[in-house]
Formats: structure tokens, sequence, C-alpha cells
């Protein structure tokens, strides 16, 4: 039972550990099966919790540990605690990383699709100096963005001037005025 009693309170330990000082060292790591020296890429890296995460397995240590020790308290042999152990143990890494995977996908992203912005009509936060950048703000995704701007037609643009994103240009956009793209809104 000492045992078993050792493996649950060393994952319990690993986990509380975590819980207060794994953002001092950089949060959950994970070990990646590419990571092990055989090299396959970049296989499973999807994004999303990885079942080699180290809060699953410490996990799946304690409640290893615990199953073991219950199974060994009803006086059963060490491989059906084992047994029980590892069922118990899989069990409570599985709760886990399914839950790990409901926090990951309800994750939301800022990042901005700039293939998304050509149509869209902004105002010129920023002027735009002739043969110049400057910036425009527009809406997308219901969020405002800002992004650099040049004229298309190279002429200055003055702040508060709607403009119509015509095209993207490197990390720039390319902008016209709703008047000369004829009208659009």
């Amino acid at each position: 039972m000492l045992i078993y009693a050792a493996i649950g309170a060393f994952g319990l330990l690993f986990l509380l550990v975590m819980l207060f000082v794994g953002e001092v060292f950089g949060g959950d790591h994970e070990v990646h099966p590419g990571d092990i020296g055989t090299d396959h890429g970049d296989v499973g890296h999807e994004g999303g919790p990885s079942i080699f995460s180290a809060r699953i397995m410490a996990s799946f240590l304690t409640a290893f540990g615990v199953g073991g020790v219950i199974a060994r308290y009803y006086e059963l042999s060490h491989p059906a605690s084992a047994g029980i152990g590892v069922v118990s143990g899989v069990v409570m890494a599985s709760v886990v990383y399914q839950f790990a995977k409901l926090l990951y996908s309800q994750q939301a992203s800022s990042e901005v699709r700039m293939t998304g912005l050509v149509g869209r009509t902004g105002e010129v936060s920023v002027g735009i100096p002739a043969g110049g950048v400057g910036q425009v703000t527009l809406e997308y995704g219901g969020e405002r963005t800002t992004q650099i701007a040049r004229a298309a037609d190279g002429a200055a643009i003055h702040p508060g001037a709607l403009v119509v994103v015509t095209a993207l240009r490197g990390d720039s956009i390319t902008v016209a005025r709703v008047e000369a793209s004829g009208g659009k809104a």
C-alpha cells in the first residue's frame, strides 16, 4: 500500500507545485513525441493540449496511486491493485484531457486576417502624406483595428477622410478615397 501512496503523493505534490509555481517557470510544459529523438517533424502539434502534458501525467499518477491504495485497502493482490490504479489513472487523465481540450477550444484569436480587409471602408486616423504611409482605422469582425496604409494614387489623404481598402501590400494596406472608388461605403 505504501508504494501506491507514494506514487499518489508524488503526483499530487507535482500538481500543487505546478499550481503555485507553474507560471514562474513558464506554465505547463509538454513532451511531444517528436521531441524524444526521432525526427517526425511536427506530427501532433495541431494546437491544443497534449496527452503528454505535465498536468495530465501528474493527474494520472495521482489517480493511479489513489486507486492502488483503495484496492490494497480492500486486500486485493498487487497485480489487481496495479490494474485498478491504471484504470483509475486513465479515467482521471482522460477527464483532465477533455477539460483541457474544452478550455483550449474556448480561446479566441485576436489575429486579423489581412485578406478580409480588402473592400472594407475605414477612416484615416493618421494622415497619409503624398507617397508616404499613415494609419487607417476600420471595423473588422466586430473589433476596431488600425492598419498602416498607403494611398493607391500616391496622393495625400488627410485625417478623418473615408477610404476603402483596395489591396494588400506587404505589411500595409492600399486605400483609395471613397469618392474616388465610385462611392462605395
